[in-house]
């Protein structure tokens, strides 16, 4: 049975985020006259549309016969979302190690499926914070997947831009899949995409949301619009002495994040549409302007990194992330003070020594285009503060 080591934050009485961590919808991002997203990526008959990119994965699962008695191949530093899928459909996870930039170890890969009776149906492989895995990398990871007969899935949920330039080779495929979570990009307020050889797809499409559903998406993208202005200030002063602690838990099934009725539901309308007409230059320059910005504030901070600190002319960052010294005290002094993060901190347990010390030591701080100037300012000199 697998074995989990979650963060229980309950104690620590953390107040709500004073920025939001993910884009709301900007009216000036949409090209009314059309956006510049390929219209391959969105319709056809390669393209499926889910509520989430979990369920996408679901379906990439599916897709590469993970069920009872069948192993799914996963990193070891993951989000609990990345694994929920295999985990509902029966299956099992096994994990391979990690480097440091969080490129696979291929040999870790390679020792997983030396086994005759392995059981390794499908391997998930992806692409971190919108930075494509090296090329050469990713073939040889290829190659291994060819070799053994196993299916590919390239996870792109924080990647759109390598999902967009890489999408062509799942579709062309029947044993390679891309996914991604397009409301991690756009102002969207759902969405998963897969895109493989329509030959993989079951003959029933999700079923599409309903009018309510719709009309409550669009109530929420509004109320989010207007919060995503707010002016960032500091939260009321919080118990410095609050703590909370490490769980470790065995169970067999998905997380509480994962709804198997939400499997087969299409994604909203309204975020179609939104990804349709998004103009994606500005969006992209936005984000990489907010990533340079994190640089330039944790420059030379003794009590943090950037994990990539080379930004490639291509990358879409989708956050950035840091590493961190001491967790206690610079990770609840910024989560008390409101700031916005992502940590994954609720993680199977491996042998893996980069995701063991990952899970409480790199932050993931947000760089998407709806942040405004002021909260960018206060973000960067909050976190530069807690590392001086």
């Amino acid at each position: 049975m697998p074995e989990y080591q979650r963060f229980d934050a309950v104690a620590c009485e953390f107040p709500r985020p004073r920025v939001p961590l993910l884009p709301a919808l900007h009216w000036a991002d949409i090209g009314f006259g059309g956006g510049t997203v390929a219209p391959a990526l969105i319709d056809g008959t390669a393209v499926r549309h889910f509520a989430r990119g979990r369920y996408a994965m679901h379906a990439a699962c599916q897709a590469g016969g993970i069920g009872p008695g069948t192993v799914l191949l996963a990193p070891s530093y993951h989000c609990r979302t990345m694994i929920d899928p295999a985990l509902a459909l029966g299956g099992t996870v096994l994990f391979y190690a990690v480097d440091s930039d969080l490129t696979p170890r291929v040999d870790s890969i390679r020792a997983l499926l030396a086994p005759r009776d392995h059981g390794i149906k499908a391997l998930v492989l992806p692409h971190y914070f919108g930075f494509e895995q090296p090329p050469a990398l990713l073939a040889a990871v290829s190659a291994v997947c060819r070799h053994h007969g196993i299916m590919l899935i390239e996870d792109c949920s924080h990647a759109w831009q390598v999902a967009a330039k890489r999408a062509q080779t799942g579709q062309a495929n029947a044993d390679h899949v891309l996914m991604a979570s397009p409301y991690k990009f756009f102002g969207c307020e759902d969405g998963g995409v897969l895109w493989a050889n329509p030959a993989l797809f079951p003959i029933t499409p999700p079923a599409k949301p309903g009018l309510l559903r719709e009309i409550k998406a669009f109530k929420s993208a509004w109320s989010r619009n207007r919060a995503a202005h707010a002016t960032a200030t500091a939260a009321e002063p919080r118990d410095p002495a609050l703590r909370g602690h490490d769980i470790l838990e065995r169970h067999d099934g998905p997380s509480a994040q994962y709804e198997p009725a939400m499997e087969n539901k299409n994604s909203l309308a309204l975020s179609r549409w939104v990804m349709r007409r998004t103009r994606i230059a500005p969006l992209v320059e936005r984000r990489r302007r907010h990533y340079t910005q994190w640089l330039e504030a944790v420059a030379g901070a003794r009590g943090g990194q950037a994990l990539m600190p080379d930004l490639p002319d291509d990358c879409a960052p989708y956050m950035f992330p840091i590493t961190i010294a001491e967790p206690d005290p610079v990770f609840y002094q910024l989560k008390h003070a409101g700031m916005p993060i992502f940590r994954w901190d609720d993680m199977a347990v491996s042998s893996c020594t980069v995701a063991r010390n990952y899970r409480l030591h790199l932050l993931h701080l947000p760089c998407h285009q709806g942040l405004s100037a002021q909260q960018m300012a206060w973000m960067t000199a909050l976190v530069s503060k807690a590392l001086a």
